[in-house]
């Protein structure tokens, strides 16, 4: 696609931008003496860069490039980080050589692009980000769980494909799974499908018996107004019904409706924080993510968090294998 040209003092923005993102959400390094102190940069500017994209291009591979259409789903795209293009000098970031990796599947009715926006956020921030269709637009909380299990398959595979642009860099330890409507509830059939799920997103999760438990950490994402899923009927007896051990939390926001989990940029950009702060902390192990959880947001009319690690706990992933081997 050709790009337009710009004067200079636009072409300097995308660069400006970059350095921002990534002040925001490194520690910084401090000497003092003989020993180095680690201090991480004000909350409030990691939450307000965990609401944007992140530092890095984002590129996708589809079907038609190779990619295996599984048998428990239909239609599939894999959105990956890509290093930006140098720009006025400035060094662009580099993505991680080991990609952890997210799977999800739309609610009820929904298409595969229902959950398009979502894709290119979380890779903007260093993930392989898989959205997948379903066989059959009416499919049930069962039949979502199975297909995206299948697409954990499926990233598997590309990490083994000597023609992808995936090859070697998907790391099959460290997957979650997340939904939105019936997809979330099928997110939560998942992790009891595969424990070695790393962690869920259940947004604005449809499933009416919640008779579901595991020990894989939940994130709940609720809309106050939720007509077809309220949360006083789905994603809380779903977060009471798990272990009172397994990590899990679930965030309300006031004045909105099921529409809600369609876009990360809602909710003045929290629906997308809280996602990536939990794959952060729990499929990377990344405990300096918490405090982003932590932070109540004033437009939460529900906000329940329990069983959480703490920042001088064990690496967190450990601490939820060893949990889930018990």
């Amino acid at each position: 696609m050709e790009i337009p040209r710009r004067n200079s003092d636009m072409k300097s923005k995308p660069a400006v931008l970059t350095i921002f993102i990534l002040l925001a959400l490194l520690p910084v390094k401090v000497a003092v003496g003989d020993d180095e102190v680690v201090t991480p940069p004000p909350l409030a500017d990691r939450i307000e860069a965990a609401r944007t994209a992140g530092p890095f291009d984002v590129e996708r591979v589809r079907e038609r490039d190779g990619l295996r259409n599984g048998p428990r789903y239909r239609g599939a795209t894999i959105y990956y980080p890509a290093e930006k293009v140098a720009a006025d000098g400035v060094e662009p970031p580099t993505p991680p050589a080991r990609l952890a990796s997210v799977v999800l599947v739309p609610g009820f009715m929904g298409p595969e692009r229902s959950m398009s926006r979502w894709g290119p956020f979380l890779a903007s921030h260093g993930y392989a980000v898989m959205t997948i269709g379903t066989n059959g637009p009416s499919d049930n909380p069962d039949a979502r769980g199975a297909a995206l299990v299948d697409g954990m398959v499926t990233l598997r595979a590309e990490n083994e494909r000597p023609d992808s642009p995936l090859f070697g860099r998907i790391d099959p330890d460290r997957i979650a799974v997340g939904g939105w409507s019936m997809g979330g509830g099928g997110a939560q059939v998942a992790a009891t499908l595969d424990p070695s799920i790393k962690a869920v997103l259940a947004l604005c999760p449809w499933k009416p018996r919640p008779h579901v438990t595991h020990a894989v950490p939940v994130f709940f994402l609720g809309a106050e107004n939720d007509g077809p899923a309220p949360v006083r009927k789905h994603a809380l007896p779903h977060f009471e019904r798990l272990d009172d051990e397994t990590p899990k939390l679930l965030y309300e926001v006031r004045d909105t409706g099921h529409n809600l989990a369609m876009n990360p940029r809602y909710a003045g950009g929290d629906v997308g924080r809280f996602a990536l702060a939990w794959i952060k902390v729990f499929v990377d192990g990344d405990a300096s993510w918490l405090p982003l959880l932590e932070a109540k947001p004033d437009n939460a009319s529900r906000f329940l968090l329990e069983s959480m690690p703490t920042v001088d706990s064990p690496p967190v992933t450990d601490a939820v294998s060893d949990k889930k081997a018990a």
